[in-house]
């Protein structure tokens, strides 16, 4: 067991726990063989070649941290891991938000496998849904997206598709490693451990010229304003989704010479003000956002966590939207010129630095209590551009379910899929009422966006 993985074991309790999700919405195949659905979780109930991590558990949960080990479980209660759910009529989306937000609220058992596989039936229009959630420990969002990838197909023909706990045997870490081919030409650790800490020196340096610069755009942790988003959470989640063209965004980007994250950044920043607005809570000092960056390389098809972060300005003191969106561009390329040219080792060195009051302030209790690093997370994560079959029934929409914690009462993260972007609020229940709208406003704001843009573009 990592350092790392068990970081994020020893920071769940019940109140906040720390699986990452997906949810998957299909669309049942046409001319079904009489209990489609049934058959299937019998079918998925009876894969039991577990491989790694999916058979994996911790050896002793009570012990933990003094006894830090992984052990393979190869019996594990097919039953307990496979579940079958159905919605109340009518089966839409406040049904079916009402269900993930309980589950996303109940934290994964420590004394099994740390993963879970609803199937949900009953969805309007003849759909059903997968919830699939794994715990932070051994899986993060983008090495979550790509295993759930690989376990589908192209088209629909085959109705025998491997379940994701048995073809991770087949992937794996199968992919090519081209930066593990030439052992010869790798520097020594010592040169490795020298470039590292020059690199991370710099990138300090970079810190301390922007912190006397009153000018410069680049956002650091713990400039952020108190929030109702910074506060203790409690065990109950809110879920809501929204689904937008992938290329409305990508065509404002174009037009505003910026970066696809960029307006989904902006899109989410007008929706959290006009939220916070209604609620007479909005801060008059712009909130921000920890942006998580993935450290895989493209080629990484493996399981575990590689994530560090980057903090970005959101400008939710501003009303008009271009001028938003352009503060928000200047943050994010400031942010990813502090750390262009450095390695893997050397952007982690650096956050550690950065990070590390926030990382005391969880090792004394201190989060939703005192000042926050960020306001809320929002992260973007590629997904597959084609579109995917699970044992004939096509994916018609992945939703990212994510988690929530003291001090960061509301996560959104985003999935691209076959065309579209999906948006995935997660929230505390208690922090925020009528959620919602959120989800609405995120709509309202793009075709506020869309029409800032072309009028810009006209004149």
């Amino acid at each position: 067991m990592t350092v790392g993985e068990l970081a994020w074991l020893k920071g769940e309790t019940r109140i906040r726990p720390l699986h990452v999700a997906t949810l998957l919405i299909f669309e049942v195949p046409d001319d079904p063989p009489p209990q489609y659905m049934r058959d299937m979780v019998q079918s998925l109930r009876a894969s039991t070649d577990i491989a790694d991590p999916f058979n994996r558990r911790i050896l002793n949960p009570s012990l933990l941290p003094f006894m830090p080990f992984w052990v393979k479980d190869f019996d594990l209660d097919m039953e307990y891991h496979i579940r079958h759910q159905a919605l109340p009529a009518p089966g839409g989306e406040r049904e079916l938000g009402g269900l993930i937000a309980r589950l996303q609220s109940n934290p994964l058992d420590f004394y099994r496998p740390l993963w879970e596989f609803h199937i949900i039936e009953g969805l309007e229009d003849n759909r059903f849904a997968i919830y699939f959630k794994m715990h932070h420990a051994i899986v993060d969002g983008v090495s979550g997206v790509r295993m759930l990838e690989r376990t589908m197909d192209r088209t629909p023909d085959n109705p025998d598709t491997p379940p994701i706990w048995v073809e991770g045997k087949k992937s794996g870490n199968s992919g090519p490693q081209n930066h593990e081919l030439q052992d010869s030409k790798k520097p020594s650790k010592s040169a490795a451990r020298f470039s590292t800490i020059t690199h991370a020196g710099k990138g300090l340096a970079n810190v301390m010229a922007a912190i006397l610069d009153e000018d410069d755009p680049y956002t650091l942790p713990f400039q952020a304003p108190m929030s109702i988003f910074n506060h203790r959470v409690h065990s109950q989640r809110r879920f809501a989704t929204h689904l937008i063209e992938f290329e409305r965004i990508r065509r404002l980007a174009k037009l505003s010479n910026c970066t696809v994250n960029d307006v989904v950044l902006a899109l989410c920043s007008g929706a959290i003000r006009r939220f916070l607005s209604d609620l007479c809570s909005l801060p008059g000092r712009s909130l921000t956002a920890g942006i998580p960056v993935s450290l895989r390389a493209a080629d990484d098809q493996g399981s575990g966590v590689a994530v560090s972060f980057i903090v970005a300005d959101l400008g939710t003191n501003i009303a008009d939207p271009l001028r938003r969106l352009k503060n928000i561009t200047d943050s994010t390329k400031r942010a990813k010129q502090a750390i262009s040219g450095m390695d893997k080792s050397a952007i982690e060195l650096l956050n550690n630095a950065l990070l590390s009051p926030m990382l005391l302030q969880a090792a004394l209790g201190l989060e939703g209590r005192t000042k926050p690093g960020f306001n809320l997370i929002i992260s973007n994560v590629p997904g597959p551009k084609d579109v995917l079959y699970f044992r004939g029934a096509r994916l018609a929409a992945m939703y990212p379910v994510s988690q929530v914690s003291h001090g960061q009462a509301l996560n959104i993260t985003c999935y691209s899929y076959a065309g579209n972007m999906a948006f995935g609020f997660s929230a505390c229940r208690d922090t925020l009422p009528r959620m919602q709208r959120l989800a609405v406003y995120t709509g309202e704001v793009l075709e506020e966006l869309e029409r800032a843009v072309d009028k810009e573009a006209a004149s």
